[in-house]
């Protein structure tokens, strides 16, 4: 059989030449490819009558895909016809098809999937250097050049993998119904590192706890009671909890209260991630959140806010200390938050069930 395909497409038969094979047929040359190369392989295919389109969705019309081992994992299983720029040159040149190797769209599917969770696997610690957040230096400031062009190529390449996973016949992409609240059965005091973070195990919501706790603090003034209650009805976190996906999405938007009677709104963060986030990953964004320093931007607007910890800041914001510092300030976003320290939960802001965008609920 191995040998059968050299005889049928005879170099000597013109009936089965590549110019007849391929008249009429269509191309897409994937944009991983290198110009040089696709040069090469154009000028190939015009010659010998094939045409050449510019976009590839699941579902066009393309005969052949023409790409290299790095970009496969997103034709397989999509596309009848994969193969490489040497394979269409060699054709070319030898005048008649080379070897292809077919399977079942099934099973193309599945080593689609795992050749997609290895390429991921090989690119998530380049890749998660996008889940440095705005303020940190390191990443915006003291970052290489080579730094720099590694981190873009891999955010290029990322881009590429998602786009050509989602792409469809009606060329939309697929957004998936977000969650309504994320991590709402957490109990944790955010000022507190997440190791500290720990799990509701009764059958009631966060709201059915608050009236409870209500309750006992009308029954017992000192509120110890209430306090010790709350402490039996919760438990560590365990390893699989702490690492499970809670949000299958590349992009997370928290809205982070800053003041202690959000007089001045929320600020706005949005964070990336290759393999989506795990329980662990966000209760570290919030906490490391407000363990950073307030920017000027923010010191600027709180000075004028209404309450004793901003009676505070104005205060260190007006010593002389700040002035011979040139004006800088070390004051926490945790600090200026007073008492507002108990997680509630992420809950997705309304009239969007596609969003990203949550708001973080807190507490006093």
């Amino acid at each position: 059989m191995v040998e059968k395909p050299h005889v049928r497409y005879s170099r000597s038969d013109p009936k089965n030449s590549l110019s007849s094979m391929l008249s009429g047929h269509t191309l897409y040359i994937d944009s991983d490819i290198s110009d040089e190369l696709r040069n090469k392989v154009l000028e190939a295919a015009s010659k010998e009558g094939a045409l050449v389109v510019d976009r590839w969705f699941v579902g066009c019309n393309a005969s052949y895909v023409v790409c290299e081992g790095n970009s496969v994992h997103q034709y397989v299983g999509h596309s009848n016809n994969i193969v490489t720029p040497l394979w269409i040159l060699k054709t070319a040149k030898d005048r008649y098809l080379q070897r292809l190797v077919h399977m079942s769209a099934d099973l193309a599917r599945q080593i689609g999937t795992v050749l997609e969770n290895s390429q991921n696997g090989i690119e998530g610690e380049v890749n998660n250097a996008g889940n440095f957040s705005q303020d940190t230096p390191s990443f915006r400031s003291n970052a290489s050049y080579e730094e720099r062009q590694q981190i873009v190529h891999s955010a290029k390449t990322g881009v590429r993998n998602r786009r050509g996973r989602r792409m469809q016949t009606c060329q939309t992409p697929i957004r998936p119904i977000s969650p309504s609240s994320l991590l709402d059965s957490i109990c944790w005091t955010i000022s507190e590192p997440t190791s500290t973070a720990s799990v509701f195990t009764d059958s009631c919501s966060v709201e059915d706890v608050n009236e409870h706790q209500s309750i006992f603090f009308d029954a017992n003034g000192d509120g110890q009671d209430s306090r010790a209650s709350f402490t039996n009805s919760t438990r560590s976190l365990t390893e699989s909890e702490r690492n499970e996906l809670i949000f299958k999405n590349h992009f997370l938007t928290i809205l982070f209260p800053v003041d202690r009677f959000s007089e001045m709104g929320p600020s706005s963060r949005t964070y990336f991630s290759n393999n989506s986030f795990t329980c662990l990953q966000v209760l570290d964004y919030i906490y490391s959140f407000y363990q950073e320093n307030m920017s000027s931007h923010e010191i600027e607007a709180a000075i004028h806010t209404d309450s004793r910890h901003a009676d505070r800041l104005r205060a260190l914001y007006s010593s002389k200390e700040t002035v011979e510092c040139g004006g800088n300030m070390i004051f926490k976003r945790i600090d200026f938050l007073g008492s507002r320290r108990s997680f509630e939960m992420l809950k997705r802001v309304s009239g969007d069930n596609n969003s990203n965008v949550y708001e973080l609920l807190i507490r006093a």
